[in-house]
């Protein structure tokens, strides 16, 4: 036990010993500074080793002149994206009196703020008198000024008028002069608020750095330290500097950086030159740490941003629009297949979801309005009626993509539900030489619908818009409980068009 006493005791006079002679080598090598003859410096520089310990002074005080330099750069970057508000609150974190991070939670703003900006920002600001536009020029006055154009060496003229006794009419009730002068003071205007905002971006710049050299400057000493500032976004100047707590974990990292540096400073004391050198690669291998700890820290939540993004981008919701052909064989239980059409039309409008599970592959749904209008006459039977249906229309796409080209031709399948809601029904019907007329209208019955498979071709671009030609490759429906078919199959076709979003 008293042996280890023993030896701490002389370790610890060792390594007094030694630091004081390096600040007592110090004291005598400052003075001898460029005075090689003289036998006293001659003697120090013996003893000491005056120029390898003044450049590695010097090279150390380089370094962290460097390093401080450095920090308000990157300080200064940061305080520019900081926010978007008019005044900003940030906690500014500072590790060995290097910046570290800015926090990028949203600090409280004080509530003398406002104050603050308008004692030492608003009030500064000087209030220039804005050109206003006159009126709109009236088509006659327009016509007489081109007639009497306003010359540039008129406008120079301290009072400008025109020479010529028709010009002077027209001046008096049309005022080109004025509206020639308001002109060009508008010009002159727009190109000084131009250079004034390409300014104020040089000057905010200019302003950042200051801001962050003030900071820079409140961050004293090795220990790592926090400061609340509250500053002007546009005009990056401060408004208030506080100095702020350091969370518990900082604090560890602080207690452990500090650990480890008296270790290294102990371990080092016998070479001064190797212990500058070595400290300033532990300084730039920390940095790198901390580079990587910040880029672990957001990149999740970019990955995360970006998955969210395209998997929003792989669904849509629009609206569609369709105008059918078909051609009926019979509706509800009138049968007059082959009697000659006049028209048979329909309008389909409606809303759509469309997912896609790939470039190649969609699934389409959507829910349909549907108002048909038909006419057929025949030898002994003439018809007319209209109906008014939903739908539910379910598809499939099949798209080729065609490489960095946003447009691509597709092939469709899809199967649509129909549920008729309400018809118009005029019938005229020939029987022993007359005719018998009816007509009438009612709800459609619980039980009737109609099923109809189709097949498609189209042209979609950036997966917003699309075109498609549309075949019915048959239909069946239901009604008074009876299966029958619709609509022919081939001359049956469909136009849709389609718009998502």
């Amino acid at each position: 036990m008293k042996k280890t006493i023993k030896a701490t005791v002389v370790l610890f006079l060792l390594l007094t010993t030694s630091i004081f002679a390096q600040n007592m080598c110090i004291e005598l090598c400052t003075p001898c500074v460029g005075k090689k003859k003289d036998q006293t410096c001659k003697k120090v520089e013996e003893h000491c080793r005056c120029a390898a310990l003044l450049d590695s002074i010097s090279a150390a005080k380089s370094a962290r002149e460097t390093e401080v330099a450095t920090s308000i750069d990157k300080l200064s970057l940061e305080l520019q994206q900081a926010c978007e508000n008019k005044i900003c609150t940030r906690k500014v974190v500072f590790e060995n009196g290097v910046f570290k991070k800015i926090q990028n939670e949203n600090q409280p703003i004080p509530e003398d703020a406002q104050a603050l900006y308008d004692a030492k920002i608003a009030q500064s600001q000087s209030s220039t008198t804005r050109i206003e536009p006159l009126p709109p020029m009236t088509e006659e006055c327009s016509g007489f000024c081109g007639d009497c154009p306003v010359t540039d060496k008129m406008l120079k003229a301290k009072q400008p008028k025109f020479k010529d006794k028709f010009c002077k009419k027209i001046e008096q009730s049309c005022k080109c002069i004025d509206y020639a002068i308001n002109k060009k003071q508008l010009e002159e205007q727009a190109k000084a608020d131009s250079v004034a905002e390409f300014e104020s971006k040089v000057q905010r710049i200019e302003n950042a750095k200051l801001l962050a050299k003030q900071i820079q400057d409140q961050a004293t000493g090795d220990s790592a330290q926090a400061f609340t500032v509250v500053f002007a976004n546009k005009e990056m100047v401060a408004l208030d500097i506080q100095k702020a707590e350091i969370a518990s974990k900082e604090k560890e990292q602080e207690t452990v950086a500090t650990i480890e540096e008296k270790m290294t400073d102990s371990a080092q004391t016998s070479d001064l030159q190797e212990s500058s050198d070595k400290v300033t690669s532990e300084t730039a291998f920390s940095e790198q740490n901390q580079d990587k700890r910040v880029f672990h820290e957001v990149d999740p939540s970019s990955s995360f941003k970006s998955e969210k993004t395209s998997k929003d981008e792989s669904s849509y919701i629009g609206f569609s629009l369709a105008f059918e052909f078909p051609e009926s064989r019979d509706f509800y239980d009138i049968w007059f297949d082959g009697a000659p059409k006049d028209y048979d039309f329909g309008i389909d409008l409606g809303f759509l979801f469309r997912t896609y599970f790939n470039k190649v592959v969609s699934f389409n749904l959507g829910f349909n309005a549907i108002y048909r209008l038909a006419e057929y006459n025949g030898e002994y039977l003439g018809i007319k009626f209209s109906t008014l249906m939903a739908e539910i229309p379910l598809g499939f796409r099949f798209g080729i993509p065609l490489g960095p080209l946003p447009i691509s031709p597709f092939i469709s399948t899809s199967f649509h539900i129909r549920k008729p809601i309400y018809h118009w029904i005029d019938l005229e019907i020939g029987h022993h030489y007359s005719w018998i007329d009816d007509s009438g209208d009612g709800a459609a019955a619980i039980d009737e619908w109609e099923f109809v498979p189709l097949l498609g071709a189209g042209l979609e671009i950036s997966r917003h818009f699309s075109f498609e030609f549309q075949w019915y490759l048959g239909s069946f429906c239901i009604h008074d409980g009876s299966f029958h078919d619709a609509y022919e199959y081939g001359s049956s076709w469909r136009l849709k068009f389609e718009a998502a979003f």
